[in-house]
């Protein structure tokens, strides 16, 4: 086979398991958030649960392919995780969940998780289907602007279900911004997961505190 079609036929297989990764996010997203909504008293245990859970079958994935849990990595884990850390993104996602409703006050913490739960996977498949190469971000080369665009549009729809417009287009910006800079902690990129409702949370907060009327 060429490598030129080599690498088109790379290239698809990481867009569709980019795909199939961004449908994951948001139903795992909208599961936390109607748990969020319904079961108020008892969703941070149940994170917290979670996640000491998903940590040891992280650990145990790294020296063992446990039958169900290898499939679901197979399916929607970056391959390079799979050898280095088993199911970061789904683990990064339930500790982002889990801080921001710990941290912050409920109604803040909802609307962070609505962001995270729409704004990235939309602005990665649309980055994939719609996004351009001369339209690469002049911060961030590996996204793009119609991503982050997409993803600001979409991050304010679903944050507006729990807080005003401008707050939830504010909101919406910042953690898409913060998405589209890459943060490197010892060399390894700090996972979107964590900074977007984190960014989006602290936000509200500051506007709740300073800007109360907007």
């Amino acid at each position: 086979m060429p490598k030129k079609e080599q690498r088109k036929k790379r290239g698809s297989a990481v867009s569709f398991l980019r795909v199939r990764r961004a449908i994951f996010h948001i139903l795992m997203g909208f599961a936390i958030l109607w748990l969020a909504m319904n079961f108020a008293s008892g969703i941070r245990w149940f994170l917290f649960s979670l996640l000491v859970s998903g940590i040891i079958l992280s650990l145990i994935s790294l020296r063992f392919k446990l039958p169900f849990i290898y499939l679901m990595l197979k399916a929607f884990e970056k391959p390079r995780y799979i050898r280095r850390f088993p199911g970061k993104g789904t683990l990064f996602f339930v500790a982002g969940c889990l801080l921001v409703l710990k941290i912050f006050p409920y109604g803040i913490a909802l609307a962070s998780i609505a962001i995270l739960t729409v704004a990235d996977p939309f602005a990665t498949i649309s980055g994939i289907f719609i996004g351009r190469k001369n339209h690469r971000k002049p911060f961030n080369t590996l996204k793009k602007i119609e991503g982050t665009i997409v993803g600001i549009i979409s991050g304010f729809i679903a944050a507006l279900f729990f807080v005003s417009p401008i707050k939830a287009l504010l909101a919406a910006s910042m953690a898409m911004l913060a998405e589209a800079l890459t943060l490197q902690l010892r060399g390894d990129d700090v996972d979107d997961n964590l900074v977007v409702p984190l960014v989006a949370a602290t936000t509200l907060y500051l506007l709740s505190k300073f800007l109360p009327l907007i």
